[in-house]
């Protein structure tokens, strides 16, 4: 993928937010429905949707540079 492809880029960040977005909802979702605080719930689900966007991004840039 060449740097200069604006398009492919944006097109890559948004598939890794839409999956980081998934993953924060699933985690989220799996802890209110155990039992866990609200707070507690949602913020586990931020901390999942900031860990899996910046490993998708350090990916996507290992792989492709």
């Amino acid at each position: 993928m060449s740097n200069n492809d604006q398009a492919l880029r944006s097109l890559w960040a948004a598939v890794i937010m839409l999956g980081a977005l998934v993953a924060a909802m699933l985690c989220t979702a799996a802890l209110w429905m155990t039992g866990a605080p609200v707070y507690a719930s949602l913020a586990s689900g931020g901390a999942a949707f900031i860990g899996v966007a910046t490993l998708g991004f350090t990916l996507r840039k290992f792989m492709t540079e």
